[in-house]
């Protein structure tokens, strides 16, 4: 019932760049028109105006609601943002968090898995040989000389503390244990009868060659890494905390404890790791060599 020129008009409008408050009163005005078109039945204009007073209604309200929404929600939106900036930051720290763990949760659950399957199998074994076995000791492994390989672990662990010279200090601690025991290895080949005369001497370069790789991966590298991830995971933690760990205090003691808390739940894993390492790379290749050498 709009004659052409309001529709005419109307498509003009809508054409144009104009702001929605111009567009809802082009849409008010054309109801309107309708509503006072005497030629449109009375009840169906009953009808219309009963519609153009809820679609006046709606946009009151919606109005309203900008308005609301464009000078009351500083508050509401300053929340959402802060939301989302604890939301941004937590989830940053996660992963943050799990990059850093990744690696020593795989070195120390394979280790743990493998000495889990070697425990299980000597439940097997006759107990004679297991007594056997026990009998010979190695000092530089099975006795409390074995920590001097994770006296580099500890300097990690007190590295938020500590001058910068300490953990390298610690490193070098670490070194002289790995050599002693090469060394060790080495005149143990020497002196016993395992080996033919002719092939003595590279069999006990061999032996102490293993002894050094081991001690290199056992003592230095799993354990070394390990408990430097380890306090860099706790000091991410505190420091998403909001925790200043740069001006000492109590806090900054917190990533040394974890640091040193972590080294006998590791020591095991990882020494059985490394044998495992050992077994299925480098030894594969002089295994055959030794065997061939050993006096029968």
């Amino acid at each position: 019932k709009i004659n052409r020129p309001t529709q005419y008009k109307t498509r003009e409008f809508f054409s144009s760049k104009t702001k929605n408050e111009d567009i809802v009163l082009l849409l008010l005005s054309s109801l309107f028109i309708i509503v006072e078109n005497e030629e449109i039945d009375f009840k169906v204009r009953i009808h219309i105006r009963k519609a153009n007073m809820s679609f006046c209604r709606g946009i009151v309200i919606l109005s309203l609601a900008q308005v609301v929404m464009t000078f009351a929600p500083v508050r509401w939106t300053t929340t959402n943002r802060r939301r989302s900036a604890i939301q941004v930051v937590d989830i940053a720290l996660a992963e943050n968090v799990g990059q850093i763990a990744s690696l020593p949760i795989l070195f120390v659950g394979s280790g743990s898995y493998f000495l889990s399957q070697k425990q299980s199998e000597n439940t097997f074994e006759l107990s004679g040989q297991i007594v056997a076995d026990d009998d010979e000791i190695d000092l530089y492994r099975d006795t409390l000389l074995r920590y001097a390989g994770y006296a580099n672990e500890v300097g990690e662990a007190f590295r938020p503390i500590v001058p910068a010279w300490i953990v390298p200090g610690s490193y070098g601690v670490a070194i002289t244990y790995v050599f002693a025991d090469t060394v060790d290895k080495t005149i143990k080949a020497f002196g016993s009868s395992k080996y033919i005369s002719s092939a003595l001497t590279v069999c006990a370069i061999l032996e102490g060659l293993d002894a050094f790789l081991w001690q290199i991966t056992a003592s230095v590298a799993l354990p070394g890494y390990t408990i430097h991830q380890v306090v860099e995971i706790v000091v991410a933690v505190l420091t998403a905390a909001g925790f200043d760990l740069d001006h000492g205090g109590v806090v900054a003691t917190v990533p040394t404890a974890f640091g040193l808390l972590t080294i006998p739940f590791i020591v095991k894993p990882l020494d059985e790791l490394a044998e495992q390492i050992m077994d299925f790379t480098l030894r594969k290749l002089w295994a055959p060599y030794l065997e061939s050498c050993t006096l029968e």
